[in-house]
């Protein structure tokens, strides 16, 4: 482990944000392997969809998260996530709430780790969900561990809400797929986010109705981005570097190792060359790439 000397002036509390992106979650374990080959720790983490999966399980064990992530994602397979062709047709041909079940995602989720409470994490952890009444974000951290993750991912029409109390719940990703706003209202001194790029996919995929159905989101997406950095000029936030523009669709893992290695690589040249005066954001956001100022009259 190379402890960086940035490190020492990153302000506590530091709290990793990690944001959704179905199979481009991967790119977050080559992040988090950089962070913790350079000693940055966090106190605490946030994470929205397939983010809150792979926060919970560091949030569970900080200093094995890596390994399990490895061999957790070296068996995602949209098969296991998704369920097959045939039944996902069927149930939007007979008028089901959505495409397929959850029963899929939550055997994924419940094979990544062994905590299945909140209170079991040695960290705390804040799954972000959406309430489908209200469109308010709803921050989740006690409590049940798996029916908030299954709630945090839970893509509207592709899986089923989840009905947690009075509420119904669906993916945080509607309101804030990158819940930085979130981490700061807890306290966060330095943050540390962690983005799949879902708003930067490849241009091609645009041509199809999937294609600019995933490109209306990520520019939902990246308006959410722009809004929450805004917010957060007063704090320390390290924007880490990813293998943008993303390749294939979200709901193909096929490139998910590739994926993690390529981010590794690109995030330790970035830390190490990373040098931190105060507060402000350091990297790129993907959402940068997307919609960019207009040029002053």
């Amino acid at each position: 482990m190379a402890r960086l000397s940035i490190v020492d002036s990153l302000p506590r509390p530091i709290a990793y944000v990690l944001g959704g992106g179905a199979s481009y979650g991967a790119v977050q374990v080559g992040h988090l392997r950089a962070l913790a080959e350079t000693d940055i720790t966090p106190d605490f983490v946030v994470g929205t969809s397939v983010g809150s999966l792979n926060g919970a399980v560091v949030a569970e064990n900080p200093g094995i998260a890596h390994d399990r992530l490895v061999a957790w994602w070296a068996n995602m397979n949209r098969q296991a996530v998704f369920g097959n062709v045939f039944g996902t047709a069927l149930n939007l041909a007979t008028g089901k709430a959505s495409a397929v079940p959850n029963t899929g995602l939550r055997a994924v989720i419940e094979s990544a780790m062994d905590a299945r409470t909140f209170e079991e994490l040695a960290i705390p952890h804040t799954a972000v969900t959406t309430d489908f009444s209200t469109g308010e974000a709803v921050p989740i951290s006690e409590g049940d561990l798996v029916s908030a993750l299954l709630a945090s991912a839970a893509i509207p029409l592709v899986f089923p809400p989840v009905h947690r109390g009075d509420q119904v719940l669906v993916d945080g990703g509607i309101v804030a797929n990158v819940p930085i706003s979130i981490a700061a209202q807890q306290g966060a001194a330095t943050i540390v986010v962690l983005d799949c790029g879902f708003t930067v996919m490849a241009p091609q995929q645009e041509d199809t109705a999937t294609g600019r159905l995933l490109r209306t989101a990520a520019i939902m997406a990246a308006q959410q981005v722009r809004r929450d950095l805004k917010t957060v000029e007063d704090r320390v936030v390290l924007y880490l570097p990813g293998p943008w523009p993303m390749r294939g669709r979200p709901d193909d893992f096929r490139a998910s190792t590739e994926n993690a290695s390529t981010t590794y690589g690109l995030t330790m040249t970035w830390l190490h060359g990373l040098k931190v005066v105060g507060a402000g954001r350091y990297g790129a956001a993907p959402s940068d790439m997307l919609i960019k100022p207009k040029p002053a009259p």
